[in-house]
């Protein structure tokens, strides 16, 4: 695989030859994720890779950035791939945003964004997301409005990549689910004070804003 010479070394290559594919860590394939298909390889190279990428991506804390990875599928030109592989791609990142709902306790804005950019459909994600105060679903949705409410209903740029009618719609599905923010305070009242003490000021946030 043919890789710039001033950006990629021999260690470099060597790297992402030493193992299986299943088997290569964050370490090996973080510089190839991050050059990928600009200063090195081609197109199938980086389908190739691209599986055990998104494993690491899904289940690790990988070292390079989402909206780098998420942005060679773009630079790819992946809307023109086989059928196959756009639909393994889409149900992935459909998956891996479900997922990271239940179990990330922040809301993860740059995969939202990243994913929703390359899927372009938001109620496919807000549909995946099923506030529950038994995972971390809810500890998602107390975090989206505290700390984007206000910029979502200002339209303000940390949103920029959502279009006018998917704000709405986000703004929306954040009305539906407002009931959760009571329930949750009452839960957590007594078994997390802090938790509950931004419950509290999350709905302050809602409610006048």
């Amino acid at each position: 695989m043919e890789g710039c010479p001033c950006c990629v070394s021999d260690t470099d290559k060597e790297k992402i030859h030493s193992k299986q594919l299943r088997d290569l860590t964050e370490e090996d394939l973080s510089r190839y994720a991050f050059k990928a298909m600009t200063t090195w390889g081609d197109i199938d190279d980086f389908k190739h890779y691209l599986p055990r990428i998104f494993e690491l991506l899904a289940t690790t804390d990988f070292i390079v950035d989402t909206f780098v990875v998420l942005g060679k599928l773009q630079y790819g030109k992946w809307q023109e791939w086989a059928d196959k592989e756009r639909r393994a791609i889409t149900h992935f990142l459909l998956a891996w945003w479900s997922d990271q709902t239940k179990h990330k306790s922040y809301f993860d804005k740059e995969a939202f964004t990243e994913i929703y950019k390359l899927t372009g459909d938001i109620e496919q994600l807000l549909n995946r997301w099923t506030v529950s105060i038994k995972d971390n679903s809810f500890s998602n949705f107390v975090d989206l409005v505290y700390n984007y409410y206000n910029d979502l209903t200002g339209k303000k740029t940390e949103f920029r990549e959502l279009d006018n009618a998917s704000i709405e719609k986000l703004i929306k599905w954040i009305k539906d689910n407002s009931k959760h923010l009571e329930t949750g305070f009452f839960h957590f009242a007594d078994k997390d004070s802090e938790l509950a003490e931004k419950i509290s000021t999350t709905q302050y946030i809602y409610e006048h804003t």
